[in-house]
């Protein structure tokens, strides 16, 4: 279910079981939707009510957008960076600590050619109902896997899935970092075709920021030849509609 969908449902459902709980306790009713609303902060990528976050770029002036990445690096990383050098874009690359270690080289050309290097956790595991103590050994194990290569990454971070708690966002804070969400996802993740994903991207709106994919996970052998053929079109289609790509 779209995390959208899935935000309007646990909504409306918190509105029907407040009222009912009202009628035998206002308190129960007001606490129950005061939950509800805190669960749809954990899994919307757009709100960020425990603390500050990157969720636009409408701060670098009209007619900007921004194209970022999850879950690399992987092989196809590099066909991408092949493409932003071609089309002279700068993106934003959120990676996996677990694939940092398989592609370290990869994860270092990404900053060597002036994109955003961010943490995405070390093995892309939903964090939004998990402890402060996993949470730090899970950010610990990315930050090994950069300092054992000798990559410095940038001061970002986007979460697993945009999911995340209080105990995420403070972690975050503690580490000097940033929490980026994004405003358009077109789940290149399920491959539904270079066409659709180029279609979905291009209903981007001013000041938005794109969420595409260079790897799955931490799966060894990820498929990602759709968002790799896309991305050239993407930026082209954007462009022509005048808009201009920035970084975060």
């Amino acid at each position: 279910m779209k995390v959208r969908i899935k935000i309007i449902v646990v909504i409306l459902l918190a509105a029907l079981v407040g009222l009912a709980l009202g009628f035998f306790s206002p308190w129960w009713g007001i606490s129950f939707l005061i939950l509800a609303i805190l669960y749809a902060e954990m899994i919307y990528p757009k709100w960020n009510f425990f603390g500050q976050a990157i969720l636009n770029v409408k701060d670098k002036g009209p007619h900007k957008v921004a194209l970022t990445f999850d879950d690399g690096p992987s092989p196809w990383t590099e066909d991408i960076l092949d493409e932003l050098k071609r089309r002279g874009v700068k993106a934003s690359f959120f990676v996996l600590g677990k694939n940092v270690e398989r592609y370290p080289e990869i994860a270092q050309r990404i900053k060597n050619e002036g994109h955003h290097l961010g943490v995405h956790a070390y093995s892309h595991q939903k964090l939004h109902w998990k402890g402060p103590e996993f949470i730090r050994e899970e950010l610990d194990k990315s930050e090994t896997a950069f300092q054992r290569f000798g990559i410095a990454h940038d001061p970002l971070i986007r979460f697993p899935h945009g999911f995340k708690n209080i105990f995420c966002v403070l972690e975050a804070k503690r580490r000097g970092l940033q929490v980026c969400g994004w405003g358009r996802g077109v789940w290149d993740s399920i491959r539904p075709g270079v066409d659709c994903i180029v279609q979905r991207s291009l209903q981007l709106k001013d000041g938005e920021i794109l969420l595409l994919h260079d790897g799955d996970g931490i799966k060894e052998n990820p498929d990602r030849s759709q968002t790799a053929l896309a991305v050239g079109k993407i930026i082209e289609g954007m462009r022509s509609r005048g808009f201009e790509w920035v970084r975060l």
